[in-house]
């Protein structure tokens, strides 16, 4: 998946901040149903190529970590607190606690994608590929 943006700001480590416009699956009127929080969004890529402030860059993220994270994200989740409903079930026989088991299921997998995130995240932070526009 390619985006368009503007280098903002740079950062030491070889990432910079992008400011990007977000494409819109329900038209370009994003007023008209107030669920878009906003046109414009600030995401971190990898500077390989040594881009500078305020050049319009091509970044890039494959649709096939897009999708992984997604999985992840949602997925995951979702299987885990039926998992623990089923397990809750089986063991407690009531629905109150398979209920509450799914719930600390479903919890357990959030914590635990949240401490894997650091390890993920350089793997699944976009690139920059391409200058557009140089501001030099």
């Amino acid at each position: 998946m390619h985006q368009t943006g503007i280098i903002e700001q740079l950062n030491y480590n070889n990432i910079a901040k992008i400011k990007i416009t977000r494409s819109s699956s329900c038209g370009e009127n994003c007023a008209s149903c107030g669920l878009c929080s906003g046109r414009t969004r600030i995401i971190e890529a990898v500077n390989d190529i040594n881009a500078s402030v305020g050049d319009t860059v091509i970044i890039n993220m494959t649709d096939k970590k897009i999708l992984g994270a997604a999985f992840l994200v949602y997925i995951v989740p979702l299987i885990m607190l039926i998992t623990g409903y089923c397990i809750g079930d089986i063991f407690f026989k009531q629905e109150l606690f398979s209920i509450i088991t799914g719930f600390i299921f479903m919890g357990a997998t959030f914590i635990g994608i949240w401490f894997i995130d650091k390890k993920l995240k350089q793997q699944y932070t976009p690139h920059i590929i391409y200058i557009i526009k140089s501001e030099k």
